[in-house]
Formats: C-alpha cells, sequence, structure tokens
C-alpha cells in the first residue's frame, strides 16, 4: 500500500494499533513483548485508497520490527522455505548463501521462498530455514487469517423478520448470522442448520451496542466458530480474541 509514512502520524492510526496490539501483547512471530523488541502493525491485506485504521482488526498482526521486516521481504525470512533438492558436490566446493553464513559446504541445498526466491544453504543452515513454526500464536495467525477472509469475502442479503425486523444475514457452512440495527446500535444471533434437515436453530440475540458493523460481522463469525468448534484449545483461543476485540470501543 502506498501510503505517505506521515499517514501514520496520526491519533485515528495511533488508536486503530493501540487495538491490534492490546489484542495480541506481543509480537505474534517471535512471542516477544513490549519491554524487549519494537512492535508494529502489519496488514495482512491491502484494499486501495483504503485508510490503515478502516481496516477490521482481523486483517492485521502485532510484530516487532525485524518479523514484520521479513513479512515485506526487507530481511531474510527464517520461516516458510521449501526444499526443492539436494546435490553432493563431493567435497567442501559449494558455499552457504545465507546471510551471515558464507560456510564452505558439500551438500547444496536448495530452497525457495515466495517472497525471498531461491536460497542454496548447507546441511546447518536447512535446518533453521524449513523448521516448522510450533509457535502457539500461529494458530492465532491463522484464525485472524480466516475471520479476515470472511468479513470481506462472504456475500450479505438483506431480510426482515416476521415481525417486521430488518436485518443483514450471511451464511457459513449451512449456517446464517443474522445482524439486527444499524451502525453502532448492533446486535445479533445465529441460526444454526443441520445439513439436510430443514429444520433451524435460533439462538439468542447478542448485543453488540458501540460497534462498526465491520466489528459485528467478526465477533458473530468468531462466535460461529466457537459454537462448531469441537477443540477446546481452539474454543479457548475464540473466546479470548472475542473478549479481546469486545473490549475494544
Amino acid at each position: 500500500m502506498n501510503q505517505p509514512k506521515t499517514i501514520y502520524i496520526n491519533e485515528k492510526w495511533l488508536a486503530f494499533s493501540e487495538k491490534v496490539k492490546r489484542r495480541d501483547g506481543k509480537c505474534l512471530q517471535c512471542n516477544r513483548g513490549p519491554g524487549e523488541v519494537i512492535l508494529q502493525i502489519h496488514h495482512n491485506i491491502y484494499i486501495t485508497e483504503k485508510a490503515p485504521w478502516d481496516y477490521a482488526i482481523s486483517d492485521c498482526l502485532t510484530l516487532c520490527k525485524g518479523c514484520h521486516a521479513k513479512e515485506h521481504g526487507l530481511i531474510e525470512p527464517d520461516r516458510g522455505w521449501s526444499l526443492l533438492s539436494i546435490e553432493d558436490l563431493g567435497g567442501l566446493d559449494g558455499t552457504c548463501e545465507r546471510k551471515g553464513c558464507g560456510a564452505e559446504i558439500r551438500y547444496e541445498h536448495l530452497t525457495y521462498h515466495p517472497n525471498w526466491g531461491y536460497l542454496v544453504v548447507g546441511s546447518t543452515c536447512i535446518e533453521h530455514l524449513t523448521q516448522e513454526d510450533r509457535l502457539l500464536s500461529s494458530n492465532a495467525i491463522h484464525l485472524y487469517k480466516n475471520i479476515s477472509k470472511f468479513v470481506h469475502s462472504s456475500e450479505w442479503s438483506r431480510g426482515t423478520t416476521q415481525k417486521g425486523k430488518k436485518y443483514i444475514s450471511s451464511t457459513y457452512k449451512h449456517h446464517q448470522i443474522r445482524i439486527y440495527g444499524e451502525e453502532l446500535f448492533h446486535s445479533f444471533q445465529l441460526v444454526l442448520k443441520e445439513k439436510g434437515v430443514r429444520w433451524h436453530d435460533f439462538g439468542r440475540v447478542i448485543q453488540a451496542k458501540g460497534k462498526s458493523t465491520l466489528s459485528v460481522k467478526e465477533l458473530a463469525y468468531i462466535t460461529l466458530r466457537g459454537t462448531l468448534s469441537d477443540s477446546a484449545k481452539e474454543k479457548k483461543l475464540l473466546r479470548n480474541i472475542y473478549r479481546a476485540l469486545n473490549n475494544d470501543t
């Protein structure tokens, strides 16, 4: 997103970025906190002409300055590489291309990263580049991306209840989310449906006053995911995300 740097010296951006930082509390890649690193906000998606603070909270992640630079390809990534091939040179005739290494190597490991390109490394450095990300926060990152995808990709239609109450609705895996009211005066409701069955289960109406329509879409989707999930860990993570988003005004 080609935005002038001065756009980030803005009260709206400062307020928005603080919400994201409060939600995460640390860098979601390296797990270091504000006392150890400088925390910044990374947008997972970019929409032309959209101000940086007009995104959904789930569109953004808290990253430290170093991890943020890696996401933008400014620093050699230390995760997300794929091993393509291994070649035995027969002797120490190769050179490891990983930044800061340069060791003579016998086995050339050809790796590829979608944001960086190709890199030939040795047997030691390959373990650093292709190791699986075991950070607990990787689950949170995955969920944020799912929330963001639903908010921006789902189709919403207008409807009216039998009592004349207007709403907008969207479906997710045969289930329906209904959002009632107007901007900052919303409530939402889950309408659950088993596949192949005509019967619907209408959940309780949940108040979401003071929230934008975008925020209510996030909260409703998180509630639905939590209702459908069979994983205790995922339910706990979703509750924490919901609480963090709901506490921000």
